[in-house]
């Protein structure tokens, strides 16, 4: 009889770390960043001295990248522009997607590579 309560407990007690164990592991593995700059209007809100993280779904790295003037922060997402990469220097084309039915101004800023898909993003640091 004792050793059945001791396996039960052996077995709950394993379970219970495994949650802890995953809890762990997933709050390791969250991105370092915020929300994504997906609009002009959110480019337009850095300043200097801001912080942003350019992540490149190519080489999969994220660089920060610190702004130096709200002229900088708009070059990023003007459209035909191009950024480079700072880990795989690829140049990726800045992209302003626009809807048929939304108005100009639900714009969102995309960048593609040279076949056109969506390859990378910036975002807020956290």
């Amino acid at each position: 009889m004792n050793t059945r309560f001791n396996s039960i407990r052996l077995l709950l007690a394993s379970a219970v770390l495994g949650v802890f164990a995953t809890f762990t592991y997933a709050e390791s593995t969250t991105p370092q960043y915020g929300e994504h700059l997906t609009t002009e209007a959110q480019f337009q809100q850095l300043k200097a001295g801001d912080k942003v993280v350019y992540v490149c779904n190519e080489c999969k790295t994220s660089s920060e990248v610190t702004i130096k003037s709200p002229a900088q922060a708009m070059e990023l997402c003007k459209e035909h522009a191009t950024v480079t990469c700072p880990s795989c220097k690829m140049k990726t084309k800045v992209v302003l997607k626009r809807q048929r039915e939304e108005p100009i101004s639900h714009t969102e800023v995309v960048y593609t590579n040279d076949k056109g898909e969506e390859c990378a993003f910036y975002a807020k640091k956290k």
